[in-house]
């Protein structure tokens, strides 16, 4: 079987590079299968995996454009093409019925997100065109892949019936990833949250929040929560703005690993999104989480994640946010080693067993 993993968009987020980079690490080791991973964006980059749009194509729309010349030439010499669904997307209405073996694989509930990644009318009509676009490019694909069970009932339900559907969660390769070394405090409790951007759906409000709702000091629960990730200028003066917030939260903005693998050794846990329903999404599977577990980081979340569970001893998944359960679960972290997380998590999260389990369901198609 030759199988080959096409996405196009117009910038890779560090979080796509790493897992477009996780698969293709992983196909390397797969026997008696070629999996091509396969990305293009307008940026120059020098990896084996990931190539430049050219330069006429790299406007917007055009881009989509591009990515389906690809896919059509792809389609002939591979047997499955799985390609990530591009939204708002014109050109689906064309070619998306001459795909004839593309797999289509959806990160998200595309026409709630637009809503919210895009401000305002921009949005509303992004998600208004995606709701017909996507429809199209979707009830032409031969079967629907989505990184949850969520978002993959929800495409076939919305879009699609008829289609066959499945989950292809995100993953890693835990191999590639060192262990952080233990530095963690013994009276106080740390804790990471790492954001590209700390979008609407991330909840840095909800934690503010806790802060603000929590009438002991923070002398009573020294826990320090440290900010990872470009925050807006808004942002930055609401963790500021009291006594009791510029204790708690430290901002760093955005940095490379190298830079904040010392703070994360202190750590007693990660921060997981706490806002998903804002992205009307009860779970995800997000890179951030399996990378936090591969690093032998507990994780706190707000939302459900096939990697987390509350029966597993280092995760908690909650509803609402309390400062005191925040403090509580960092200090009984303090018990739990950081090869038990890396060990006990490992098998939820690897990259290499979450693609040959979706080899076996392409040979039932």
């Amino acid at each position: 079987m030759r199988i080959v993993h096409l996405s196009v968009c117009r910038k890779f987020s560090r979080g796509q590079i790493n897992q477009l980079h996780y698969e293709y690490s992983a196909s390397q080791k797969l026997e008696g299968v070629e999996w091509k991973t396969l990305g293009y964006h307008t940026e120059a980059t020098e990896s084996q995996f990931i190539k430049r749009i050219p330069a006429f194509f790299r406007p917007l729309f055009l881009r989509n454009l591009y990515g389906w010349l690809v896919a059509l030439r792809l389609s002939k010499e591979y047997d499955i093409l799985i390609m990530r669904h591009m939204t708002f997307d014109p050109f689906a209405l064309i070619f998306a019925p001459f795909v004839s073996n593309r797999i289509s694989v959806h990160h998200s509930k595309e026409v709630e997100e637009l809503k919210l990644v895009k401000a305002g009318w921009r949005g509303r009509l992004a998600s208004l065109f995606e709701q017909h676009t996507g429809r199209v490019a979707v009830k032409n694909t031969k079967m629907i892949l989505g990184v949850t069970e969520e978002i993959a009932k929800y495409e076939k339900e919305t879009r699609a019936p008829n289609k066959p559907v499945a989950v292809y969660s995100n993953g890693i390769d835990v191999v590639s990833i060192k262990k952080l070394k233990d530095a963690r405090e013994t009276h106080e409790v740390h804790a990471a949250f790492i954001c590209g951007n700390f979008s609407s759906w991330h909840g840095l409000d909800k934690l503010i929040q806790a802060v603000d709702d929590d009438p002991l000091s923070f002398e009573d629960i020294p826990l320090f929560i440290h900010l990872i990730g470009h925050l807006s200028p808004l942002q930055l003066k609401e963790i500021r703005s009291t006594e009791r917030r510029a204790k708690v939260f430290r901002a760093y903005g955005v940095m490379d690993f190298s830079s904040y693998s010392t703070i994360l050794e202190k750590c007693d846990f990660g921060l997981a999104s706490l806002a998903l329903e804002r992205k009307q999404l009860g779970e995800a599977s997000t890179l951030k989480i399996r990378e936090m577990l591969a690093l032998g980081l507990p994780v706190y979340s707000g939302h459900r994640d096939i990697a987390l569970s509350n029966d597993y001893r280092w995760s908690r998944i909650v509803d609402k946010v309390d400062l005191r359960d925040l403090h509580e679960f960092g200090v009984s972290m303090k018990e739990i080693s950081r090869c038990d997380v890396r060990s006990e998590s490992s098998i939820f999260i690897d990259k290499l067993q979450i693609m040959k389990d979706a080899i076996e369901v392409f040979r039932k198609l």
